[in-house]
Protein backbone atom coordinates (compact mmCIF):
# COMPACT_ATOMS: atom_id res chain seq x y z
CA UNK A 1 0.00 0.00 0.00
CA UNK A 2 1.28 3.16 -0.76
CA UNK A 3 1.73 5.58 2.24
CA UNK A 4 2.64 8.63 0.60
CA UNK A 5 1.44 10.42 -2.86
CA UNK A 6 4.98 11.73 -4.82
CA UNK A 7 4.85 15.74 -5.20
CA UNK A 8 7.38 17.79 -6.94
CA UNK A 9 8.11 19.89 -3.76
CA UNK A 10 11.48 20.43 -5.08
CA UNK A 11 9.84 21.75 -7.99
CA UNK A 12 12.64 20.54 -10.45
CA UNK A 13 11.85 16.63 -9.78
CA UNK A 14 10.35 14.65 -12.23
CA UNK A 15 7.44 13.01 -11.28
CA UNK A 16 4.86 10.14 -12.93
CA UNK A 17 3.32 7.10 -13.61
CA UNK A 18 4.84 3.99 -15.03
CA UNK A 19 2.32 1.38 -16.01
CA UNK A 20 4.54 -1.74 -14.53
CA UNK A 21 3.68 -5.00 -16.55
CA UNK A 22 4.83 -6.71 -13.64
CA UNK A 23 2.42 -5.63 -10.93
CA UNK A 24 -0.18 -4.82 -13.81
CA UNK A 25 -1.04 -1.34 -12.19
CA UNK A 26 0.70 2.44 -12.51
CA UNK A 27 4.01 3.33 -10.45
CA UNK A 28 4.84 6.27 -8.82
CA UNK A 29 7.99 7.48 -9.37
CA UNK A 30 9.14 11.16 -8.30
CA UNK A 31 12.55 11.39 -10.00
CA UNK A 32 14.33 9.78 -13.63
CA UNK A 33 16.49 7.79 -11.17
CA UNK A 34 13.54 6.17 -9.73
CA UNK A 35 12.02 5.60 -13.05
CA UNK A 36 15.11 4.13 -14.35
CA UNK A 37 15.32 2.06 -11.49
CA UNK A 38 11.53 0.37 -12.33
CA UNK A 39 12.80 0.02 -15.26
CA UNK A 40 15.41 -2.40 -14.36
CA UNK A 41 12.71 -3.88 -11.24
CA UNK A 42 10.10 -4.81 -14.17
CA UNK A 43 12.84 -6.74 -16.10
CA UNK A 44 15.03 -8.53 -12.84
CA UNK A 45 13.27 -12.22 -12.57
CA UNK A 46 14.62 -12.31 -9.28
CA UNK A 47 12.16 -9.66 -8.80
CA UNK A 48 8.77 -10.79 -8.19
CA UNK A 49 6.55 -8.02 -6.22
CA UNK A 50 7.85 -4.14 -5.81
CA UNK A 51 5.85 -1.37 -4.37
CA UNK A 52 6.58 2.52 -4.21
CA UNK A 53 6.53 4.60 -1.19
CA UNK A 54 5.72 1.65 1.01
CA UNK A 55 6.17 2.74 4.77
CA UNK A 56 7.08 5.44 7.18
CA UNK A 57 9.84 4.81 9.49
CA UNK A 58 9.98 7.24 12.49
CA UNK A 59 13.00 8.88 13.82
CA UNK A 60 14.56 11.23 16.24
CA UNK A 61 16.02 14.26 15.13
CA UNK A 62 16.94 17.06 17.20
CA UNK A 63 14.56 16.49 19.90
CA UNK A 64 11.80 15.94 17.26
CA UNK A 65 9.94 12.82 15.59
CA UNK A 66 10.64 12.97 11.94
CA UNK A 67 8.99 9.88 9.26
CA UNK A 68 11.07 8.60 6.46
CA UNK A 69 9.16 7.00 3.86
CA UNK A 70 11.83 4.86 1.22
CA UNK A 71 11.05 5.01 -1.98
CA UNK A 72 10.55 1.05 -2.84
CA UNK A 73 9.98 -2.19 -0.94
CA UNK A 74 10.95 -5.23 -3.30
CA UNK A 75 10.84 -8.63 -2.64
CA UNK A 76 13.77 -10.36 -4.43
CA UNK A 77 14.64 -13.92 -3.82
CA UNK A 78 12.33 -14.33 -1.38
CA UNK A 79 13.57 -11.61 0.81
CA UNK A 80 12.07 -7.89 1.34
CA UNK A 81 14.23 -5.36 0.69
CA UNK A 82 13.71 -1.49 1.58
CA UNK A 83 15.50 0.59 -0.87
CA UNK A 84 16.14 4.42 -1.36
CA UNK A 85 17.33 5.88 -5.16
CA UNK A 86 19.49 8.49 -4.38
CA UNK A 87 21.88 10.62 -6.86
CA UNK A 88 25.53 9.80 -5.50
CA UNK A 89 25.96 13.13 -4.66
CA UNK A 90 23.10 13.34 -2.45
CA UNK A 91 23.81 9.89 -0.52
CA UNK A 92 26.40 10.86 1.88
CA UNK A 93 24.48 13.54 3.22
CA UNK A 94 23.81 14.02 6.83
CA UNK A 95 19.95 14.17 6.36
CA UNK A 96 20.71 10.89 4.15
CA UNK A 97 22.76 9.12 6.98
CA UNK A 98 19.84 10.02 9.53
CA UNK A 99 17.48 7.91 7.38
CA UNK A 100 19.23 5.42 6.68
CA UNK A 101 20.34 4.61 9.83
CA UNK A 102 16.78 4.54 11.01
CA UNK A 103 15.91 2.43 7.87
CA UNK A 104 18.38 0.14 8.76
CA UNK A 105 17.84 -0.27 12.08
CA UNK A 106 14.19 -1.00 10.90
CA UNK A 107 15.04 -3.57 8.47
CA UNK A 108 17.54 -5.28 10.81
CA UNK A 109 14.53 -5.52 13.83
CA UNK A 110 12.11 -6.79 10.78
CA UNK A 111 14.13 -9.21 8.44
CA UNK A 112 14.46 -6.66 6.32
CA UNK A 113 17.68 -5.50 4.02
CA UNK A 114 18.28 -1.51 3.52
CA UNK A 115 19.94 -0.62 0.29
CA UNK A 116 20.86 2.63 -0.98
CA UNK A 117 21.08 2.43 -5.07
CA UNK A 118 22.72 5.55 -7.05
CA UNK A 119 23.01 6.53 -10.55
CA UNK A 120 26.46 4.30 -10.42
CA UNK A 121 24.06 0.66 -9.79
CA UNK A 122 21.23 2.42 -12.16
CA UNK A 123 22.73 3.39 -15.12
CA UNK A 124 26.39 1.96 -15.20
CA UNK A 125 27.20 -0.12 -18.79
CA UNK A 126 23.89 -0.72 -21.24
CA UNK A 127 21.93 -2.95 -19.23
CA UNK A 128 19.51 0.18 -18.66
CA UNK A 129 19.67 1.31 -22.24
CA UNK A 130 19.03 -2.55 -23.33
CA UNK A 131 15.86 -3.16 -20.99
CA UNK A 132 14.29 -0.18 -22.38
CA UNK A 133 14.79 -0.99 -25.59
CA UNK A 134 13.70 -4.37 -25.04
CA UNK A 135 10.72 -3.24 -22.92
CA UNK A 136 9.45 -1.72 -26.12
CA UNK A 137 8.36 -4.87 -27.64
CA UNK A 138 7.00 -6.67 -23.69
CA UNK A 139 3.45 -5.07 -24.71
CA UNK A 140 3.49 -6.27 -28.31
CA UNK A 141 1.00 -9.68 -28.68
CA UNK A 142 2.92 -12.67 -30.26
CA UNK A 143 1.72 -15.81 -31.83
CA UNK A 144 2.66 -19.44 -30.86
CA UNK A 145 3.07 -20.08 -33.79
CA UNK A 146 6.00 -17.94 -33.95
CA UNK A 147 7.36 -18.52 -30.96
CA UNK A 148 8.15 -22.44 -31.29
CA UNK A 149 9.41 -21.60 -34.29
CA UNK A 150 12.31 -19.66 -32.68
CA UNK A 151 12.28 -22.41 -30.31
CA UNK A 152 12.50 -24.73 -32.70
CA UNK A 153 15.37 -23.48 -34.66
CA UNK A 154 17.31 -22.57 -31.25
CA UNK A 155 17.20 -26.06 -30.40
CA UNK A 156 18.16 -27.60 -33.72
CA UNK A 157 21.39 -25.44 -33.17
CA UNK A 158 22.07 -26.14 -29.91
CA UNK A 159 24.40 -22.73 -29.53
CA UNK A 160 23.86 -19.29 -29.37
CA UNK A 161 23.97 -17.43 -32.79
CA UNK A 162 23.60 -13.95 -33.58
CA UNK A 163 19.61 -12.22 -34.20
CA UNK A 164 20.66 -12.21 -38.16
CA UNK A 165 21.97 -16.16 -38.19
CA UNK A 166 18.73 -16.80 -36.22
CA UNK A 167 16.10 -14.75 -39.07
CA UNK A 168 18.24 -15.91 -42.05
CA UNK A 169 17.41 -19.69 -40.64
CA UNK A 170 13.65 -18.93 -40.28
CA UNK A 171 13.62 -17.27 -43.64
CA UNK A 172 10.05 -18.45 -44.22
CA UNK A 173 8.91 -16.19 -41.42
CA UNK A 174 9.19 -12.08 -42.20
CA UNK A 175 11.74 -10.91 -40.34
CA UNK A 176 10.21 -7.53 -38.91
CA UNK A 177 8.14 -10.09 -37.23
CA UNK A 178 10.47 -12.91 -36.12
CA UNK A 179 12.47 -9.53 -34.39
CA UNK A 180 9.33 -8.14 -32.95
CA UNK A 181 9.01 -12.00 -31.14
CA UNK A 182 11.99 -12.31 -30.35
CA UNK A 183 12.55 -9.22 -28.29
CA UNK A 184 9.23 -9.95 -26.92
CA UNK A 185 10.74 -13.50 -25.63
CA UNK A 186 13.86 -11.75 -24.41
CA UNK A 187 12.16 -9.69 -22.01
CA UNK A 188 10.26 -11.68 -20.43
CA UNK A 189 12.69 -14.64 -20.20
CA UNK A 190 11.62 -16.94 -22.29
CA UNK A 191 15.26 -17.25 -24.16
CA UNK A 192 18.43 -15.71 -23.64
CA UNK A 193 19.83 -12.33 -24.74
CA UNK A 194 22.50 -10.19 -23.07
CA UNK A 195 21.70 -6.96 -21.66
CA UNK A 196 24.93 -6.79 -19.76
CA UNK A 197 27.12 -6.33 -23.02
CA UNK A 198 26.99 -4.12 -25.87
CA UNK A 199 24.00 -2.32 -27.36
CA UNK A 200 21.48 -4.95 -28.36
CA UNK A 201 21.34 -4.99 -32.03
CA UNK A 202 20.89 -8.10 -35.04
CA UNK A 203 24.85 -8.81 -33.91
CA UNK A 204 23.89 -10.13 -30.90
CA UNK A 205 23.42 -13.45 -29.71
CA UNK A 206 20.45 -15.34 -28.78
CA UNK A 207 20.17 -19.06 -26.77
CA UNK A 208 18.14 -20.68 -24.86
CA UNK A 209 17.90 -20.61 -21.21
Amino acid sequence: MVVRTVTNRCRHNVIGRFPSLKMQRMIQFESLLELDFIYLLEFDPTVTWFAEQPLEIPYEFEGKIHHYVPDFHIIRDGHDWLIECKPKKFAESDETRRKAAAASTWCDENGWIFCIVTEDEIRSGNRLQNVKFLLNYARFTVHSEDRTRIYTALHQVGSPITITELTHKLESTDQQTTLITLYHMAFRHEIEISVDGAPISTSSTVSLH
